[in-house]
């Protein structure tokens, strides 16, 4: 937005969140809606085997892309993510770091669905929410990973139990009753009198939940002229189904986190929820990471690929289609930002799931829209994108332009105003009142109006404003 009149909504109303210094980053991210998404997806209960392995191999490429991230800990559609104490990751950024997590995240997931899943078609885009939270010494951060994996016990203990009472015949009223006050002596003494089932011999990725880390391993690079192997040791990332609650498994790796005395219960003090400020207008502004190399990797045409252009609207389009609150977009090149209507009580305002799930969910939606734009080219790297989440106290909406129509005719013959609006302009994304003519039976038809999702590339003018209020008064 440089050399221009609107450059003050940056100035003045962009904040950039920093995480303190000297703590461990942790984030965590959880799957939005999965109850519905494993139930369309005809997932196994109480655990599918292979969505849990399709979540350690997401983990898995996280640890692969990201070098500062030191340890995972993983169960059910959640992941935490252990950042190193010191790490500069975006400068500490909390917005940058959470959406960035979530997106790469979510782009994996999508890409290696099928690897997991040959038979099963993605039936709806899967995304995720996430949030930061800061731990002050190594002690906080293992009991944090401690308290994940107590809750992976408790929950599949319950979730094991619940489903055998109901696949035996029960209805799922009937069988939350029969777990009642229950213990879990008393759950394991059900699983073995009922189904003759010791919970001990349960896969441990159920039971324990998954570790991604870096393990030491000790590899064979040449011989000496004795014919003696010369070993180096090397990182090699690893999936492991371990206890993590007691101190065998830190002291053996003590690389990872040193070893302190463990308490977990009181680690959720940590766990602040940031707010949106009431009647503000939010907007959530996503842009491309990276997206030089992927153009190029992709073969994108210069200065504008039309077909990668339409891809980031029809995402923009479900955006709108699948939050009601989002009342307008503005897309260019790589960049989309959101506004929501100013009352808008999304995940009760809270910050970082508004910026990841809308992250998130862009991310799923770009990727199972590629092949309907890019049906010849394949994938070759996961997209993925950072966002930012801006509060404005005010309507003032307005968009930027520099004037080079000079430069252009007389160094290339070529008059601006000729050019695709699509790529003067940017697209605009917003909810547009149609009324449809109904038949009815025996009487005359009636007018029934609808909202639809358009696209549409104008200026951003007064004018555009005036003819459509509706779009920011809802």
């Amino acid at each position: 937005m440089a050399n221009s009149e609107y450059e003050y909504v940056k100035r003045e109303f962009e904040f950039e969140s920093r995480l303190p210094p000297s703590n461990w980053i942790v984030v965590r991210i959880d799957g939005c809606h999965f109850h519905r998404f494993s139930k369309i997806h005809t997932f196994e209960k109480p655990n599918d085997e292979s969505a849990l392995r399709l979540m350690n191999a997401c983990a898995t490429s996280m640890l692969e892309k990201f070098p500062d991230i030191v340890f995972a800990y993983g169960v059910s559609d959640e992941y935490s993510f252990v950042f190193r104490e010191e790490t500069e990751f975006y400068q500490r950024r909390e917005s940058k770091i959470l959406s960035l997590c979530v997106s790469y995240f979510t782009s994996m997931y999508v890409m290696k669905w099928k690897d997991f899943f040959p038979n099963k078609e993605l039936k709806e885009p899967p995304y995720f929410d996430g949030r930061v939270v800061c731990y002050p010494n190594l002690k906080t951060i293992r009991d944090y990973l401690a308290w994940r994996q107590v809750d992976c016990h408790i929950n599949n203990q319950y979730n094991t139990c619940f489903w055998l009472l109901v696949k035996s015949g029960k209805t799922e009223k009937e069988a939350q009753q029969a777990l009642k006050g229950t213990f879990s002596k008393d759950k394991n003494e059900l699983l073995l009198q009922q189904f003759q089932i010791n919970y001990d011999d349960e896969l441990a990725m159920f039971r324990k939940g998954s570790c991604v880390y870096r393990d030491k391993v000790e590899t064979k690079v040449k011989t000496d002229r004795s014919g003696n192997p010369i070993k180096r040791t090397r990182l090699v990332i690893t999936v492991a189904n371990v206890d993590i609650i007691g101190p065998e498994f830190w002291e053996k790796h003590q690389y990872i986190l040193r070893e302190e005395k463990c308490r977990y219960e009181y680690v959720k003090k940590f766990d602040i929820n940031h707010r949106i400020p009431p009647c503000n207008w939010t907007v959530v502004s996503i842009n491309a990471n990276q997206f030089e190399q992927f153009s190029l990797t992709h073969s994108f045409d210069k200065p504008n690929d039309e077909t990668a252009l339409r891809l980031m609207n029809a995402s923009a389009s479900l955006m709108l289609e699948l939050f009601p609150d989002i009342v307008f977009g503005y897309g260019f090149s790589n960049e989309y930002s959101f506004v929501f209507q100013e009352k808008t009580e999304l995940y009760q305002r809270q910050e970082s799931l508004i910026l990841s799930s809308c992250t998130s969910c862009f991310t799923s939606f770009y990727m199972m829209k590629w092949k309907d734009f890019f049906p010849n080219k394949d994938l070759v790297e996961p997209p993925h994108f950072e966002a930012e989440l801006l509060c404005y106290p005010k309507q003032k909406i307005g968009t930027l332009s520099k004037d080079k129509n000079e430069l252009l005719f007389q160094q290339f013959q070529l008059n601006y105003n000729n050019e695709p609006a699509m790529f003067r302009k940017g697209s605009c994304t917003y909810r547009q009142k149609v009324e449809e003519y109904v038949e009815v039976e025996g009487s005359e038809n009636i007018t029934r109006e609808r909202w639809d999702v358009i696209v549409e590339h104008v200026d951003l003018g007064m004018e555009f404003w005036r003819k459509r209020p509706y779009i920011l008064s809802r």
